[in-house]
């Protein structure tokens, strides 16, 4: 019943966090951590999806598999790097030792690894590039999820990090040929910032140099860090994290500077790539590790989780704007009815909106989403959130709403994206009955 239609999601069992995108030879490849046969999250691998639009997606089945001593209990998460004419895939490979050991400060090892391949179907020639023993002595045994990129002719490998004594880091090494890297930065902001940054990211975006991170160990608010781990970035505009120096960075990292990528219940994990035109593109986990909520109906179905829609980036009004690709559009069928101010609609649909201040949507009886007191409230009323209750995006003037309704997955995009809002959402029927308040202007269809 709630199966997505356009939305990535595993085939079965379970999916996290987004890897290896890019743009290779024609296509885009998507690779994501994968479970197939643990639906509740086993021994990870890395599945695979291509496409040639964004928005219509092939599984091409399991591409990185966990069978060398350097990631025997786990292939973790990492990126892909096209420039120099080959699909090479730089992930972390998880080795846990037997013993009566945290796992945090010993027992695990955490070796970045490479596989190559010249189609970006066949993945061979593991190696091994860094382990334990070439990470600084005061970080602890999570250094993970390496960014590869290149600047001035050098290649850089980007890491999130935790030391040893629980604060949150960066390393950043450097090569000349991608095989030998040597430690060139270990950055420890000098505020409060969380124990370990996962899933770092780096790109230029109009010029801005963008840091993206996903910090644990935040204070939640509940207008801000409400989801137990976050996933943000910080605009170090001219400024960039080879040359510029720690109390300058420190300046500028910190946490009032952290803008939330999504301010839904579900995300964690972005990761940038690039088109075939340059343009920038995020795709995000629609999941949180570790969170208070669940995915019960799913999991009933043999299969937990997916990712968010692909989103084209742009820097504007000083911040980054987020919306899904143009083609999605296309899946557009059937205009939907708008009868006394109601909408009959199954589980697949995209509505537009545009809102005045104190506006309200309802689906069902299940959920409302109304513009208050400056807020923008995202509210479940019953259990069809399974546990999740209340969102908050901070907002003085609502002019437009998009919303992206996939089997189970709710996207919504603010104002053409200047938030985003990304909520699993799971009605009792395969109907939903939305209830527009007067005043508000509403266009929707039925989505293919």
């Amino acid at each position: 019943m709630y199966q997505h239609k356009f939305h990535i999601m595993p085939p079965q069992g379970w999916l996290n966090d987004p890897n290896g995108s890019c743009y290779y030879k024609g296509s885009y490849h998507i690779f994501f951590q994968y479970s197939k046969d643990d639906v509740n999250g086993g021994l990870k691998t890395w599945g695979h999806y291509t496409s040639k639009d964004l928005v219509t997606f092939k599984f091409e089945g399991e591409a990185v598999f966990p069978d060398s001593k350097w990631d025997k209990d786990g292939a973790y998460s990492g990126t892909a790097y096209t420039e120099d004419g080959k699909l090479e895939l730089y992930y972390t490979g998880n080795v846990k030792h037997k013993g009566n050991y945290d796992y945090i400060n010993e027992g695990r090892g955490h070796n970045c690894l490479r596989v190559v391949s010249d189609e970006g179907f066949d993945f061979k020639d593991k190696e091994c590039l860094l382990e334990n023993k070439d990470y600084p002595s005061n970080m602890s045994c999570h250094v993970r999820d390496p960014k590869i990129f290149k600047k001035d002719n050098k290649y850089y490998m980007l890491l999130g990090a935790r030391t040893k004594d629980s604060k949150a880091a960066f390393l950043l090494y450097e090569s000349d040929n991608k095989d030998s890297w040597n430690l060139t930065r270990s950055y420890i902001p000098k505020y409060d910032y969380g124990y370990m940054w996962e899933c770092p990211d780096y790109f230029e975006l109009n010029g801005h140099n963008i840091f993206s991170f996903c910090p644990q160990g935040l204070e939640s608010m509940p207008d801000r860090f409400a989801n137990i781990y976050q996933s943000g970035y910080i605009d170090l505009n001219k400024m960039d994290i080879i040359n510029t120096v720690d109390e300058e960075l420190n300046q500028i990292i910190i946490k009032e500077n952290l803008v939330e990528w999504d301010l839904g219940f579900d995300f964690y994990a972005p990761q940038t790539f690039k088109s075939n035109d340059n343009s920038t593109y995020l795709i995000g986990w629609a999941g949180v590790p570790d969170a208070g909520y669940g995915n019960t109906p799913s999991i009933k179905e043999g299969w937990q989780h997916s990712m968010t829609l692909i989103r084209k980036l742009e820097y504007k009004n000083g911040k980054i704007y987020q919306m899904p690709v143009k083609d999605i559009y296309k899946l557009r069928k059937d205009k939907l009815l708008v009868v006394d101010n109601n909408i009959q609609a199954d589980l697949y649909w995209n509505l537009t909106a545009d809102m005045f201040n104190g506006g309200c949507l309802y689906f069902n009886d299940d959920l409302e989403l109304r513009h208050e007191d400056d807020k923008l409230i995202l509210e479940f009323k019953n259990n069809t959130g399974d546990g999740r209750t209340k969102r908050i995006v901070p907002l003085s003037e609502l002019k437009k709403l998009d919303i992206f309704m996939d089997g189970c997955i709710m996207e919504i995009y603010v104002n053409d994206g200047e938030y985003c809002l990304t909520t699993r959402y799971y009605p009792v029927s395969d109907l939903v009955s939305i209830k527009v308040e007067k005043g508000v202007n509403v266009n929707a269809w039925s989505m293919d």
